[in-house]
């Protein structure tokens, strides 16, 4: 299968591609795994852009409150939204499950890490 290699605008092959940082027009998805399938995750992508678009870019916690209870609504319970500008915060946390998708906000320089916990 061939891909689009969206850094150098070529055709590659797809085992050549590395898939860990695959970057969007808007958005550099840093880790998915498994349980945020494609469809979940441009998704969450929209709810995110329609969050800035709606509480603008200095309601950062508004943002993420805004998808939390999204992703609460729409996939259940005991989401956690982390956002910042990159560089200037830090999380630690553990993540026991693979619903958790981390992307970079590449116009804003936002990072933002988003993971369902497994019990409350």
């Amino acid at each position: 299968m061939s891909v689009l290699n969206p850094e150098s605008d070529r055709i590659v092959l797809a085992d050549t591609f590395p898939t860990k940082s695959i970057k969007m027009a808007r958005w550099e998805i840093l880790d998915q795994y498994d349980g945020i399938t494609d469809s979940m995750k441009v998704n969450i992508l929209s709810t995110i852009s329609t969050s800035i678009d709606t509480h603008g870019t200095s309601d950062m916690y508004a943002i993420a409150k805004a998808v939390k209870d999204w992703l609460d609504e729409t996939h259940g319970p005991y989401w956690t939204v982390v956002d910042g500008e990159d560089g200037k915060y830090r999380s630690a946390f553990t993540s026991s499950n693979s619903q958790y998708l981390r992307v970079k906000e590449t116009r804003l320089g936002w990072r933002i890490v988003i993971y369902k916990q497994t019990t409350p």
